[in-house]
Formats: structure tokens, sequence, C-alpha cells
């Protein structure tokens, strides 16, 4: 029953295409019409978004053909002219950076302090021109930590101690240290940063 029912689909199938009109050849028969004709009409310039501005050169500075023709030309360019750069004066005024007599003063704990006002670069020199001036001995120094390693003699004895120089604004403050974490006895210190304030280079 299935293979008749397929049978019978093909030949209707078959038999349907043939009821169509056959239109394959109908474009032969098309007429020819006549071009479309424009009206002419003025076209407005076109001018161009960035315009390239003309630029003259000097027949001196343009590259000279030697030999060759199309795109086997040969050009020499030539050399650039020499720059002359007129000699002037320049007066330089330098800015005065020296530090400031430092000032003994006291924190909060009774701790004496200097304050020195000035660039920081200029108050280390000066204090170390300080303490070369009071006969302090300079064991070490590290200016990236702002640190002088001085020599002290207490009771016969020879003690290192720091001088540590910290930058604050316009104010450079200098303490003396036992260590990093530790500052000396008041009475010490006190006699230490005298010793600078007497010596200091004006």
């Amino acid at each position: 029953m299935k293979n008749a029912s397929c049978v019978l689909a093909v030949c209707v199938s078959l038999s349907a295409c043939s009821l169509l009109p056959d239109r394959s050849l109908e474009y032969l028969q098309a007429k020819t019409v006549p071009n479309i004709e424009t009206v002419s009409t003025e076209q407005r310039p076109i001018k161009p978004l960035y315009a390239i501005p003309t630029v003259t050169t000097a027949s001196e500075n343009t590259a000279q053909l030697i030999q060759g023709e199309g795109r086997k030309q040969v050009f020499v360019v030539p050399a650039p002219r020499s720059v002359v750069i007129a000699a002037t004066e320049v007066s330089i005024n330098p800015v005065a950076n020296n530090a400031s007599k430092p000032d003994m003063v006291f924190d909060g704990n009774s701790y004496p302090l200097l304050h020195v006002k000035g660039n920081s670069i200029q108050v280390w020199e000066q204090l170390g021109q300080a303490l070369q001036g009071a006969n302090v001995l300079v064991v070490d120094r590290n200016q990236s930590l702002g640190l002088y390693f001085i020599e002290w003699i207490i009771d016969n004895k020879k003690q290192t101690y720091l001088l540590k120089l910290t930058p604050a604004a316009i104010n450079n403050v200098i303490a003396v240290q036992k260590d990093d974490d530790n500052l000396v006895e008041s009475s010490l210190s006190q006699q230490v940063l005298a010793k600078i304030i007497k010596h200091w280079p004006s």
C-alpha cells in the first residue's frame, strides 16, 4: 500500500508540472523604451574641507634633478643651512637658600629640639659645618636618612649618638638620640644642641 501511495503522489506532481505554462522565452517580446534624459543644471563648485596652503620654496632649497626620467629620476637634496644662535648675556639671580640660625625649643615632654628654617639640604650642610666648628667628631653620616653619627665624651668615656634631621614643611627639626628609637636624657641633649647653636655658620 505504501509503494502504491508513493507512485500515485509522483504521478500527480508530474502532471501538475505539465499544467503550468512555459514563460521562459517571454523576455524576447519585451519592448525597448527610450533612454532617460536628464536636465542639465549648474553645479556648485566643490571646495575642499581642508585646503592645502600654497608654499613657495626658494630655488636653492629645492631638490635638483640630476638624471633619469619618470620613476627612475634621481634627485639631490640640498644640505640644510647652519643655524646661528646669537650670543646673549643671561643674568641669573641666585635664590638665597641659607638656613636661619637654629632655635632651641621644647616639645610636650619638655625634651629639647632645634628648629631651623630653610632648605633641608642647606640645613644638612650647615649642621655638618657646625659640628666641625665645635670639634665634634662625626663618625659617620647618612644624608638620605638625615643622620649624623657623632662621638661625645661623658665621664671620660666615648659614646656614639645620633643627630636626627627631620624636614617638616618650613621648619627642620634636629634631635639627639641614643639610637633609632630612643632619645638621650634632656640635660645631655641641651649640651649638644647649645654647642651646635654656638658654632652654627652665619
